[in-house]
Protein backbone atom coordinates (compact mmCIF):
# COMPACT_ATOMS: atom_id res chain seq x y z
CA UNK A 1 0.00 0.00 0.00
CA UNK A 2 1.38 3.24 -1.32
CA UNK A 3 2.39 5.72 2.11
CA UNK A 4 0.27 8.41 2.37
CA UNK A 5 2.02 11.86 0.95
CA UNK A 6 3.39 14.09 3.44
CA UNK A 7 1.05 16.97 4.85
CA UNK A 8 -2.10 14.95 3.82
CA UNK A 9 -2.80 12.97 7.74
CA UNK A 10 -5.95 11.39 8.00
CA UNK A 11 -8.38 13.57 10.21
CA UNK A 12 -8.32 12.65 13.82
CA UNK A 13 -11.42 11.39 15.32
CA UNK A 14 -12.80 14.24 17.93
CA UNK A 15 -11.69 13.65 21.43
CA UNK A 16 -10.88 15.32 24.57
CA UNK A 17 -7.81 15.06 25.20
CA UNK A 18 -6.12 12.00 24.73
CA UNK A 19 -9.47 10.07 24.59
CA UNK A 20 -11.32 9.61 21.30
CA UNK A 21 -14.75 10.89 21.53
CA UNK A 22 -16.72 7.35 21.52
CA UNK A 23 -14.67 5.90 24.56
CA UNK A 24 -15.60 9.39 26.81
CA UNK A 25 -19.12 8.90 25.99
CA UNK A 26 -19.50 5.50 27.06
CA UNK A 27 -17.78 6.47 30.33
CA UNK A 28 -19.47 9.27 31.16
CA UNK A 29 -23.26 7.30 30.33
CA UNK A 30 -21.99 5.27 33.18
CA UNK A 31 -22.17 8.13 35.93
CA UNK A 32 -24.95 9.28 37.63
CA UNK A 33 -26.98 12.90 36.19
CA UNK A 34 -25.89 14.45 39.25
CA UNK A 35 -22.13 14.04 38.88
CA UNK A 36 -22.68 14.78 35.50
CA UNK A 37 -23.82 17.82 35.97
CA UNK A 38 -20.90 18.83 37.88
CA UNK A 39 -18.35 17.91 35.07
CA UNK A 40 -19.99 20.29 32.53
CA UNK A 41 -17.70 22.71 33.43
CA UNK A 42 -14.68 20.31 32.86
CA UNK A 43 -14.30 21.87 29.03
CA UNK A 44 -16.77 22.91 25.95
CA UNK A 45 -16.54 19.37 24.88
CA UNK A 46 -18.02 17.59 27.97
CA UNK A 47 -20.53 20.42 28.10
CA UNK A 48 -21.80 20.05 24.52
CA UNK A 49 -21.54 15.75 24.84
CA UNK A 50 -23.70 16.11 27.90
CA UNK A 51 -26.38 18.29 26.31
CA UNK A 52 -27.04 16.09 23.20
CA UNK A 53 -30.19 14.82 23.06
CA UNK A 54 -29.16 11.06 21.96
CA UNK A 55 -26.85 11.04 25.12
CA UNK A 56 -29.62 12.34 27.15
CA UNK A 57 -32.03 9.58 25.96
CA UNK A 58 -29.54 6.93 26.33
CA UNK A 59 -28.11 8.01 30.29
CA UNK A 60 -31.95 7.48 31.02
CA UNK A 61 -31.87 4.12 29.57
CA UNK A 62 -29.38 3.27 31.60
CA UNK A 63 -30.17 5.04 34.67
CA UNK A 64 -33.87 3.83 35.30
CA UNK A 65 -33.84 3.72 39.19
CA UNK A 66 -36.57 6.24 40.40
CA UNK A 67 -35.95 9.41 41.99
CA UNK A 68 -38.09 10.33 44.72
CA UNK A 69 -39.67 14.07 45.27
CA UNK A 70 -40.53 15.20 49.17
CA UNK A 71 -40.88 18.29 50.68
CA UNK A 72 -38.42 18.86 53.56
CA UNK A 73 -39.02 20.64 56.42
CA UNK A 74 -35.89 22.18 57.54
CA UNK A 75 -34.92 25.01 60.40
CA UNK A 76 -34.71 28.73 60.39
CA UNK A 77 -36.35 29.03 57.05
CA UNK A 78 -34.17 26.29 55.08
CA UNK A 79 -37.67 24.56 53.42
CA UNK A 80 -37.14 22.80 50.17
CA UNK A 81 -38.37 19.68 47.42
CA UNK A 82 -35.43 17.40 47.91
CA UNK A 83 -34.66 14.97 44.94
CA UNK A 84 -33.51 11.32 46.77
CA UNK A 85 -32.14 8.10 45.48
CA UNK A 86 -33.46 4.49 47.27
CA UNK A 87 -30.62 4.99 48.77
CA UNK A 88 -31.45 8.22 49.98
CA UNK A 89 -28.24 9.79 48.90
CA UNK A 90 -29.90 13.93 47.79
CA UNK A 91 -29.24 14.16 44.06
CA UNK A 92 -31.03 18.06 44.08
CA UNK A 93 -32.26 20.14 46.26
CA UNK A 94 -34.79 22.93 45.64
CA UNK A 95 -34.99 25.60 48.37
CA UNK A 96 -38.19 27.29 49.13
CA UNK A 97 -39.14 30.10 51.36
CA UNK A 98 -42.59 29.00 52.20
CA UNK A 99 -43.64 26.48 55.23
CA UNK A 100 -45.84 23.88 54.99
CA UNK A 101 -45.47 22.43 51.43
CA UNK A 102 -46.36 19.39 50.36
CA UNK A 103 -45.12 17.83 46.99
CA UNK A 104 -48.24 15.80 45.01
CA UNK A 105 -48.04 12.52 44.15
CA UNK A 106 -47.41 12.59 40.48
CA UNK A 107 -44.67 10.95 38.09
CA UNK A 108 -43.89 13.43 35.29
CA UNK A 109 -40.46 15.27 34.26
CA UNK A 110 -41.80 18.04 36.88
CA UNK A 111 -42.75 18.53 40.17
CA UNK A 112 -46.14 20.22 41.50
CA UNK A 113 -45.87 21.84 45.25
CA UNK A 114 -49.16 23.18 47.15
CA UNK A 115 -49.15 25.17 50.23
CA UNK A 116 -50.22 23.97 53.69
CA UNK A 117 -51.34 27.34 54.84
CA UNK A 118 -52.08 29.06 51.14
CA UNK A 119 -54.73 27.04 49.95
CA UNK A 120 -54.85 28.48 46.39
CA UNK A 121 -51.23 28.31 46.33
CA UNK A 122 -49.58 25.71 43.28
CA UNK A 123 -46.32 25.61 42.18
CA UNK A 124 -44.80 23.97 39.48
CA UNK A 125 -41.04 23.51 39.85
CA UNK A 126 -38.62 22.09 36.76
CA UNK A 127 -35.63 19.89 38.64
CA UNK A 128 -33.54 20.00 35.63
CA UNK A 129 -33.17 24.31 35.70
CA UNK A 130 -34.45 24.74 39.37
CA UNK A 131 -37.30 27.23 37.71
CA UNK A 132 -40.49 27.69 39.59
CA UNK A 133 -43.87 28.53 37.84
CA UNK A 134 -46.12 29.97 40.54
CA UNK A 135 -50.11 29.70 39.41
CA UNK A 136 -52.40 31.84 39.89
CA UNK A 137 -54.11 31.91 43.28
CA UNK A 138 -57.76 32.97 42.69
CA UNK A 139 -60.88 31.03 40.63
CA UNK A 140 -61.90 31.18 37.32
CA UNK A 141 -64.28 34.20 37.80
CA UNK A 142 -61.85 36.28 39.32
CA UNK A 143 -58.94 35.60 37.04
CA UNK A 144 -57.71 39.31 37.01
CA UNK A 145 -59.92 40.78 39.22
CA UNK A 146 -58.28 40.59 42.61
CA UNK A 147 -59.26 38.72 45.73
CA UNK A 148 -62.17 36.19 46.06
CA UNK A 149 -63.94 37.98 49.21
CA UNK A 150 -66.24 35.06 49.25
CA UNK A 151 -63.23 32.80 50.68
CA UNK A 152 -64.12 34.08 54.68
CA UNK A 153 -67.49 32.50 54.09
CA UNK A 154 -65.77 28.85 53.65
CA UNK A 155 -67.17 28.93 49.95
CA UNK A 156 -64.54 28.14 47.51
CA UNK A 157 -61.53 26.32 49.93
CA UNK A 158 -59.40 24.03 47.58
CA UNK A 159 -59.60 19.99 49.32
CA UNK A 160 -57.71 18.64 46.06
CA UNK A 161 -55.42 19.02 43.25
CA UNK A 162 -54.07 16.86 40.47
CA UNK A 163 -51.68 17.44 38.54
CA UNK A 164 -51.12 15.59 35.03
CA UNK A 165 -49.68 15.92 31.72
CA UNK A 166 -51.65 15.51 28.02
CA UNK A 167 -49.68 12.96 25.86
CA UNK A 168 -51.12 14.18 22.62
CA UNK A 169 -50.18 17.72 23.05
CA UNK A 170 -47.15 17.77 25.48
CA UNK A 171 -49.12 19.87 27.91
CA UNK A 172 -49.57 19.77 31.71
CA UNK A 173 -52.77 20.20 33.20
CA UNK A 174 -54.25 21.11 37.13
CA UNK A 175 -57.24 19.97 38.35
CA UNK A 176 -58.69 21.67 41.21
CA UNK A 177 -61.34 20.46 43.03
CA UNK A 178 -63.25 22.71 46.00
CA UNK A 179 -65.83 23.46 48.00
CA UNK A 180 -69.12 25.15 47.58
CA UNK A 181 -71.10 26.05 50.35
CA UNK A 182 -70.66 24.90 53.85
CA UNK A 183 -72.57 21.62 55.23
CA UNK A 184 -72.96 20.39 51.53
CA UNK A 185 -70.33 17.72 50.89
CA UNK A 186 -72.19 16.90 47.05
CA UNK A 187 -71.68 20.87 46.60
CA UNK A 188 -67.77 20.77 44.96
CA UNK A 189 -66.70 22.85 42.33
CA UNK A 190 -63.92 21.67 39.42
CA UNK A 191 -61.63 24.13 37.78
CA UNK A 192 -58.42 23.51 35.64
CA UNK A 193 -55.95 25.20 34.26
CA UNK A 194 -53.38 24.65 31.66
CA UNK A 195 -49.25 24.77 31.55
CA UNK A 196 -47.34 24.46 28.27
CA UNK A 197 -45.18 21.80 27.86
CA UNK A 198 -41.69 23.15 28.76
CA UNK A 199 -43.43 23.86 31.80
CA UNK A 200 -42.80 28.08 31.73
CA UNK A 201 -46.27 29.48 31.02
CA UNK A 202 -49.79 28.98 32.14
CA UNK A 203 -53.27 29.89 31.13
CA UNK A 204 -56.10 30.48 33.37
CA UNK A 205 -58.08 28.68 36.20
CA UNK A 206 -61.63 27.64 33.75
CA UNK A 207 -64.66 25.93 35.69
CA UNK A 208 -65.56 22.66 34.69
CA UNK A 209 -68.37 20.12 35.18
CA UNK A 210 -69.10 19.38 38.83
CA UNK A 211 -68.09 15.77 39.58
CA UNK A 212 -70.45 13.18 38.82
CA UNK A 213 -70.98 11.77 42.42
CA UNK A 214 -69.50 12.23 45.84
CA UNK A 215 -65.58 12.10 45.39
CA UNK A 216 -63.08 10.65 48.11
CA UNK A 217 -61.05 14.82 48.48
CA UNK A 218 -60.56 15.19 52.02
CA UNK A 219 -58.80 18.48 52.85
CA UNK A 220 -56.26 17.85 50.26
CA UNK A 221 -52.32 17.60 50.47
CA UNK A 222 -52.26 21.30 51.29
CA UNK A 223 -53.98 21.42 53.74
CA UNK A 224 -52.80 19.00 56.25
CA UNK A 225 -55.18 15.83 54.59
CA UNK A 226 -54.54 11.99 56.07
CA UNK A 227 -52.65 10.05 53.60
CA UNK A 228 -55.37 7.90 53.55
CA UNK A 229 -57.26 9.89 51.82
CA UNK A 230 -54.54 11.64 49.42
CA UNK A 231 -53.88 7.73 48.38
CA UNK A 232 -57.55 7.64 47.02
CA UNK A 233 -56.74 10.04 44.00
CA UNK A 234 -54.13 9.20 40.92
CA UNK A 235 -53.20 10.21 37.24
CA UNK A 236 -52.62 7.62 35.00
CA UNK A 237 -52.49 8.93 31.43
CA UNK A 238 -53.96 11.78 31.39
CA UNK A 239 -57.21 10.84 33.47
CA UNK A 240 -57.47 11.81 36.94
CA UNK A 241 -59.25 9.02 38.81
CA UNK A 242 -61.05 9.47 42.14
CA UNK A 243 -62.41 6.95 44.45
CA UNK A 244 -65.82 7.89 45.06
CA UNK A 245 -66.70 8.14 49.24
CA UNK A 246 -69.02 5.40 49.22
CA UNK A 247 -68.66 5.44 52.64
CA UNK A 248 -70.08 9.05 53.17
CA UNK A 249 -72.96 8.54 51.08
CA UNK A 250 -73.81 5.14 53.04
CA UNK A 251 -74.13 7.06 56.43
CA UNK A 252 -75.82 9.59 54.70
CA UNK A 253 -78.24 8.13 52.76
CA UNK A 254 -78.68 4.76 55.09
CA UNK A 255 -78.05 2.54 52.30
CA UNK A 256 -76.00 1.64 49.68
CA UNK A 257 -76.41 3.72 46.49
CA UNK A 258 -72.82 3.18 45.10
CA UNK A 259 -70.89 0.23 45.16
CA UNK A 260 -67.74 0.08 47.24
CA UNK A 261 -64.91 0.94 44.89
CA UNK A 262 -66.17 3.21 42.59
CA UNK A 263 -64.81 5.72 40.37
CA UNK A 264 -65.01 8.98 38.96
CA UNK A 265 -62.56 9.62 36.17
CA UNK A 266 -62.04 13.10 34.68
CA UNK A 267 -60.22 13.03 31.19
CA UNK A 268 -57.46 15.95 31.09
CA UNK A 269 -57.23 16.19 27.17
CA UNK A 270 -61.27 16.24 26.79
CA UNK A 271 -61.98 18.25 30.33
CA UNK A 272 -65.03 15.74 30.45
CA UNK A 273 -65.53 13.42 33.36
CA UNK A 274 -65.68 10.21 32.35
CA UNK A 275 -68.89 7.20 33.01
CA UNK A 276 -68.41 5.77 36.46
CA UNK A 277 -65.94 3.06 36.47
CA UNK A 278 -66.98 0.24 38.84
CA UNK A 279 -64.27 -1.26 40.89
CA UNK A 280 -63.21 -5.19 40.49
CA UNK A 281 -65.78 -7.21 41.85
CA UNK A 282 -64.53 -9.16 44.86
CA UNK A 283 -64.17 -5.14 46.00
CA UNK A 284 -68.07 -4.65 45.57
CA UNK A 285 -68.72 -7.57 47.37
CA UNK A 286 -66.27 -7.72 50.17
CA UNK A 287 -68.58 -6.45 52.95
CA UNK A 288 -70.71 -9.19 51.76
CA UNK A 289 -68.77 -12.38 51.58
CA UNK A 290 -67.57 -11.25 54.96
CA UNK A 291 -71.06 -10.52 56.80
CA UNK A 292 -69.80 -9.09 60.40
CA UNK A 293 -66.11 -9.03 59.65
CA UNK A 294 -65.56 -5.38 58.24
CA UNK A 295 -67.67 -2.18 58.54
CA UNK A 296 -67.60 0.33 56.15
CA UNK A 297 -65.36 2.56 57.86
CA UNK A 298 -62.78 -0.38 57.69
CA UNK A 299 -63.25 -1.19 53.88
CA UNK A 300 -62.81 3.11 53.58
CA UNK A 301 -59.51 2.51 55.06
CA UNK A 302 -58.75 -0.43 53.16
CA UNK A 303 -58.94 1.09 49.71
CA UNK A 304 -56.13 3.19 47.65
CA UNK A 305 -55.80 3.85 44.11
CA UNK A 306 -52.69 3.38 41.99
CA UNK A 307 -50.39 3.85 38.84
CA UNK A 308 -48.35 0.45 38.02
CA UNK A 309 -47.27 -0.36 34.72
CA UNK A 310 -48.96 2.60 33.68
CA UNK A 311 -52.42 1.22 34.62
CA UNK A 312 -55.20 2.16 36.91
CA UNK A 313 -54.61 -0.03 40.09
CA UNK A 314 -56.71 -0.31 42.70
CA UNK A 315 -55.38 -1.26 45.83
CA UNK A 316 -57.11 -3.51 48.11
CA UNK A 317 -54.78 -3.93 51.76
CA UNK A 318 -56.71 -6.28 54.13
CA UNK A 319 -54.43 -5.11 56.87
CA UNK A 320 -52.57 -7.73 58.61
CA UNK A 321 -53.70 -10.52 55.75
CA UNK A 322 -52.81 -9.28 52.57
CA UNK A 323 -52.55 -6.52 49.41
CA UNK A 324 -54.25 -7.29 46.39
CA UNK A 325 -53.59 -5.29 43.54
CA UNK A 326 -56.61 -5.00 40.96
CA UNK A 327 -54.89 -3.97 37.17
CA UNK A 328 -57.71 -2.24 35.17
CA UNK A 329 -57.30 -4.02 31.60
CA UNK A 330 -60.88 -2.18 30.14
CA UNK A 331 -62.31 0.55 31.34
CA UNK A 332 -65.01 0.39 29.41
CA UNK A 333 -66.46 -2.96 30.35
CA UNK A 334 -64.70 -2.15 33.76
CA UNK A 335 -62.67 -5.11 33.99
CA UNK A 336 -60.09 -5.67 36.23
CA UNK A 337 -57.18 -8.26 36.29
CA UNK A 338 -55.66 -9.64 40.03
CA UNK A 339 -51.83 -9.02 39.19
CA UNK A 340 -50.20 -9.86 42.58
CA UNK A 341 -51.27 -10.29 45.98
CA UNK A 342 -48.52 -9.24 48.84
CA UNK A 343 -48.37 -11.59 52.10
CA UNK A 344 -48.86 -10.03 55.83
CA UNK A 345 -45.78 -8.92 56.79
CA UNK A 346 -45.95 -6.03 53.74
CA UNK A 347 -49.83 -5.12 54.40
CA UNK A 348 -49.42 -2.78 58.04
CA UNK A 349 -51.86 0.03 58.02
CA UNK A 350 -50.91 3.10 55.69
CA UNK A 351 -48.56 1.16 53.28
CA UNK A 352 -49.29 1.67 49.75
CA UNK A 353 -47.36 0.63 46.55
CA UNK A 354 -45.82 3.50 43.95
CA UNK A 355 -44.02 1.45 41.79
CA UNK A 356 -43.33 -1.80 40.43
CA UNK A 357 -39.19 -1.33 39.63
CA UNK A 358 -37.69 -3.37 36.65
CA UNK A 359 -36.14 -5.41 39.31
CA UNK A 360 -39.70 -6.86 39.95
CA UNK A 361 -39.56 -5.33 43.36
CA UNK A 362 -42.18 -3.13 44.56
CA UNK A 363 -41.87 0.10 45.89
CA UNK A 364 -43.90 1.12 49.21
CA UNK A 365 -44.71 3.77 51.04
CA UNK A 366 -45.19 2.96 54.91
CA UNK A 367 -46.87 6.54 56.10
CA UNK A 368 -48.07 7.77 58.87
CA UNK A 369 -51.88 10.00 60.13
CA UNK A 370 -50.05 10.36 62.78
CA UNK A 371 -50.09 7.10 64.40
CA UNK A 372 -47.35 4.45 65.01
CA UNK A 373 -48.31 1.14 63.13
CA UNK A 374 -46.84 -1.74 65.02
CA UNK A 375 -43.53 0.03 65.55
CA UNK A 376 -42.62 -0.14 61.53
CA UNK A 377 -40.67 2.91 60.62
CA UNK A 378 -42.58 5.27 58.62
CA UNK A 379 -40.44 5.45 54.78
CA UNK A 380 -40.06 3.68 51.67
CA UNK A 381 -39.69 -0.08 51.53
CA UNK A 382 -39.38 -2.39 49.02
CA UNK A 383 -40.98 -6.11 48.16
CA UNK A 384 -38.97 -8.88 46.10
CA UNK A 385 -41.70 -10.86 44.16
CA UNK A 386 -39.44 -13.52 43.40
CA UNK A 387 -37.51 -14.10 47.24
CA UNK A 388 -40.31 -12.56 49.34
CA UNK A 389 -37.63 -10.18 50.65
CA UNK A 390 -39.29 -7.09 52.94
CA UNK A 391 -36.43 -4.31 53.08
CA UNK A 392 -36.93 -0.73 54.64
CA UNK A 393 -35.13 1.53 52.21
CA UNK A 394 -35.38 4.79 53.28
CA UNK A 395 -36.24 7.00 56.15
CA UNK A 396 -38.97 9.64 56.10
CA UNK A 397 -38.13 11.00 59.47
CA UNK A 398 -41.13 13.16 61.25
CA UNK A 399 -39.75 17.09 61.40
CA UNK A 400 -37.82 16.74 58.53
CA UNK A 401 -39.78 15.50 55.51
CA UNK A 402 -43.14 16.17 54.70
CA UNK A 403 -44.20 12.70 55.86
CA UNK A 404 -47.96 12.60 55.97
CA UNK A 405 -48.08 13.86 52.13
CA UNK A 406 -47.42 11.79 48.98
CA UNK A 407 -44.46 11.51 47.50
CA UNK A 408 -43.66 12.13 43.85
CA UNK A 409 -41.96 10.23 41.52
CA UNK A 410 -39.29 12.49 39.42
CA UNK A 411 -39.47 10.69 35.97
CA UNK A 412 -37.61 13.56 33.67
CA UNK A 413 -33.71 13.40 33.42
CA UNK A 414 -31.58 16.25 35.40
CA UNK A 415 -29.32 16.61 32.23
CA UNK A 416 -32.32 18.23 30.41
CA UNK A 417 -31.87 22.04 28.89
Amino acid sequence: MAAMPSGKRRAAAPSSGDLPLDALREILLRLSAKELCRLRAVSPTWRSLTYDKAFIAAHMARHREPLLAFARRGDHHTHSVDLVDLSGELVRRMPRSEDGIGVLGTRLEIVCVASKYRHMALWVLNPATGAALALPWCHSEYMGKGPDERFSLGYGYVEQYAFGRVSTTGEYKALRVTRGFLGDPNDKICEVITIDADGRNHGVWREMQRPPSLICTGDAISRGSKISDEMKRVVVDGVVHFMIDFKTIYFNSMGISVEPGSIASFNLETEEWMPTLRGPAPVRSFLQDNIGKFSYLELDLQLSLSDLHGSLVTVHNIHYSSIVLWFLSDFEKGLWVKKYSLPSQVAGLLVYPLLVLDDERVLLMHGTDGMVCLGMKTGVYTYDLKTGAYTHELDLEMGSFDCGKSIGIYTGSLLSP
